[in-house]
């Protein structure tokens, strides 16, 4: 049973961690060094990101894990009309549930937009340039402790920092690897 989501940073290079910890700390991230148990990554240094108890909901493999497209209104309407409700009344009703759904949607987008700019201007600030040739970015779903979890990462790939944007981090899978080329 999975419980809770945690993205990381991960380097694979020398860096002063201070340096870039206080990068990430200017910008919103937290840079923690965690033990991870990654199968067949041995060399590598993770760096827990969130400044919470998880990063559960986060903008990273978003697209993967939730299904946050917009109900099937005729479908809500016919529960309503089993419901043997006035049609004043059901009507009533879908007004509430289409506001209610637009409202949860627009904060969602909000806080993913939040999300996203915390990530892209950590990625291209140039001060990391100078300490990282590349980082990784990776997420979990936890079923257990930190500490206990085996991650078997799925896929390992590169792309330029460039190319960092909203949909790339909603597109990012869990357990896949994702360096990205800082210079």
């Amino acid at each position: 049973m999975k419980m809770c989501q945690f993205n990381f940073l991960l380097t694979n290079e020398p860096s002063e961690d201070f340096l870039v910890k206080s990068i990430a700390s200017e910008i919103g991230l937290n840079y923690s060094k965690r033990e991870l148990n990654i199968i067949g990554f041995h060399a590598i240094n993770a760096f827990l990101t969130t400044r919470t108890s998880c990063d559960c909901g986060s903008v990273l493999g978003k697209n993967y894990r939730e299904n946050s497209s917009e109900p099937d209104w005729q479908k809500e309407k016919k529960k309503l009309e089993r419901k043997k409700f006035s049609n004043k009344r059901t009507e009533l009703l879908l007004e509430q549930r289409r506001n209610e759904f637009a409202e949860r949607n627009s904060e969602a987008v909000e806080k993913e937009l939040r999300e996203s700019r915390k990530w892209i201007e950590f990625i291209h600030d140039p001060r990391l340039k100078k300490q990282l040739s590349k980082i990784g970015i990776l997420y979990h779903q936890f079923s257990g402790r930190l500490e206990d979890e085996k991650i078997k990462i799925g896929v390992e790939s590169q792309i330029s920092s460039n190319k960092v944007n909203v949909e790339f981090l909603r597109n990012i899978q869990e357990d896949e690897i994702v360096w990205v080329q800082l210079k």
